[in-house]
């Protein structure tokens, strides 16, 4: 152990910002201390040479002979005047009071702790720093004040070696601090860059107080600018054992300690915990950081469903693409092609468009749409990126050859701005005047409808009753509360969350039972309202939808109608998947509108 603290002080927080004494008061009297000496006025009365003026003290002092009487009434004189803040006049009556040698040497190491404080008020810290040498010159019990003092007077001189080697003597003579003391030798040691000696400090304080969440943290942050990340994880990762309470930052800190000392797998634990518990923000920002906590730890399954959560919460295109990348190392091609369809909601930046419709057109083609995977392709070939890539897997699926009118625009769910496709179609040299619609639609041909099937899944369930508006603007907490509930019965959260309806939707402002559901990983123990059940395959009609809640069933009519012209049969059941949370405004939801068709 450094030093041990008196117990009784006050606590107050504190943080590595400097703490200088505050110099201006606490000058306490040491009348005590001399009662065994009498105060001999030259008048001979006691009572009427201490009720006297200053001014008329100072204009007797001279004619005092006796040192005792003479050094008293200088240090009564200086208090006066440090009160009065004329320091200059005070300095003089401590060094008045110094001369006269009439005090005890305990006395005159007040006198000289007194004077050096002044000294620091005035900012004459060279001079501070004699008087407080000569304070500790005296062959008395050391106190720490005047070893503090002094390391003070040095750190405003800017020497912060011997700065250190002036609070190193409190260790080496043993000398017990108080709690306000320490904050003290600790901000100093600090800003000296003495970072040994604040993690001795501070193992020293948790010792007297292990509940003082700040010198947790404190110490860690020691740790780590000695570039001692595991001493640093040691430390943190026992105070949040002991619940010692964490700020998002401190969460975020321990995980990536976890992840620099070769633990992304606790990393990555940890911050779905956090995220569950929402004693970290439900943002996409910290799923992706846990998205690359379980990459690094080799947990697939994991990190394609945090990856999944960070591209619903951000809208982050990039992150789509990445999401269908790893659904495609895994060939699971409906997955991958929800994926693109989610980042292909919006109009992309440009710098996406030829990849997104490659990824696009390999999840089309491993799932049997050879059209739609060769008008995909064509799309990847029109604009720079994957064009090399599209072209081989137009020849890989032995493709019709590109028409003229095809490699005039792109057509289909993943396009970019309209300037983009204005220039591609001069740089081919098409006849902007041609109709373009030609190449949407031909007579004869029935309206387009998009059409999937959703494979098998298990579904972790609860029932509610309200209008679909009301349960989209509830989705975020309906869904925490949903997924907390799952996690505690012992599953985890595999997928996006999902409205259930079955039978006809109602009209607009009507309330309608439904299930809200979570895909489910493991084997969770349901209890009360919750349930676990197998979806069968689900073939539908689908819709990408962003926009207003109150226009939601605008668009739950027109894909009804698209559905229906396309010669499809409802079933009578129908899904919402939400798609993105954080990057739409308040007021919209993004969803994938689903349509089950017979």
């Amino acid at each position: 152990m450094w030093i041990r603290p008196v117990a009784g002080q006050a606590l107050s927080t504190i943080g590595f910002a400097l703490i200088l004494t505050t110099l201006s008061t606490g000058l306490r009297s040491e009348d005590g201390q001399y009662r065994s000496k009498v105060l001999i006025d030259p008048s001979g009365a006691l009572e009427k040479g201490t009720a006297q003026s200053v001014e008329q003290l100072e204009q007797q002092l001279d004619s005092l002979s006796d040192p005792y009487a003479k050094a008293a009434a200088s240090r009564h004189i200086a208090r006066v005047h440090v009160e009065r803040k004329q320091y200059d006049k005070a300095i003089r009556y401590y060094e008045t009071a110094l001369a006269a040698d009439g005090l005890s040497a305990v006395a005159d190491r007040e006198l000289l702790r007194e004077l050096a404080r002044v000294y620091l008020l005035q900012e004459d810290y060279t001079a501070a720093v004699r008087a407080l040498e000569r304070a500790l010159q005296y062959d008395l019990v050391q106190e720490p004040v005047d070893y503090l003092l002094l390391a003070q007077a040095w750190f405003q001189l800017g020497d912060y070696v011997k700065l250190v080697k002036t609070l190193d003597q409190l260790q080496s003579n043993s000398l017990p601090l108080d709690l306000v003391q320490q904050r003290q030798a600790l901000a100093l040691y600090y800003k000296a860059g003495a970072y040994s000696q604040c993690a001795d400090l501070l193992h020293s304080m948790l010792e007297y107080e292990p509940d003082n969440a700040q010198y947790w943290h404190q110490l860690a942050a020691i740790y780590l600018l000695q570039n001692k990340k595991r001493e640093a994880l040691n430390q943190l990762a026992l105070a949040h054992e002991k619940g010692v309470p964490f700020r998002q930052q401190d969460t975020l800190l321990l995980a990536d300690l976890y992840a620099v000392n070769d633990n992304p797998h606790g990393a990555a634990r940890l911050l779905q915990s956090a995220l569950l518990d929402q004693t970290i923000a439900v943002s996409g920002e910290n799923y992706r950081k846990q998205f690359e906590y379980w990459l690094q730890a080799r947990e697939r399954d994991q990190a394609i469903a945090a990856l999944g959560e960070a591209a619903r919460l951000t809208g982050d295109t990039e992150l789509y693409l990445y999401l269908a990348q790893l659904y495609s190392e895994q060939e699971a091609w409906q997955s991958m092609q929800e994926a693109v369809l989610a980042a292909c909601a919006v109009e992309l930046a440009d710098q996406y468009v030829s990849r997104a419709n490659l990824l696009l057109g390999i999840s089309q083609a491993k799932l049997g749409d050879s059209g739609g995977a060769r008008r995909s392709f064509i799309n990847a070939t029109l604009i720079a990126g994957a064009s090399a890539q599209a072209a081989k897997w137009l020849r890989f699926i032995d493709a019709e050859p590109v028409t003229r009118p095809e490699a005039r625009k792109i057509i289909g769910p993943c396009y970019g701005s309209e300037d983009k496709r204005r220039a591609l179609q001069a740089a081919a040299g098409v006849d902007e005047s041609e109709d373009a619609e030609t190449i949407v639609s031909r007579p004869g041909e029935k309206a387009v409808t998009a059409i999937k099937t959703i494979p098998e899944q298990r579904l972790y369930t609860v029932a509610y009753s309200m209008t679909p508006a009301e349960a989209a603007e509830q989705a975020l907490s309906l869904a925490t509360r949903l997924a907390v509930n799952l996690v505690r019965a012992g599953g985890d959260v595999d997928g996006a969350l999902h409205m259930l309806f079955d039978g006809p939707l109602p009209a607009p402002g009507e309330p309608v039972d439904f299930e809200l559901a979570l895909p489910v990983r493991g084997k969770p123990r349901p209890s009360g309202r919750y349930s676990e059940r197998i979806a069968g395959p689900f073939r539908c009609s689908y819709l990408l939808y962003q926009g207003p809640v109150d226009d939601i069933a605008v668009a739950w009519e027109e894909l009804a109608r698209s559905t229906r012209e396309s010669g499809y049969q409802l079933s009578g059941q129908a899904r919402y998947v939400f798609t993105r949370g954080g990057s739409v405004p308040a007021g919209h939801v993004a969803l994938e509108l689903q349509l089950g068709i017979e």
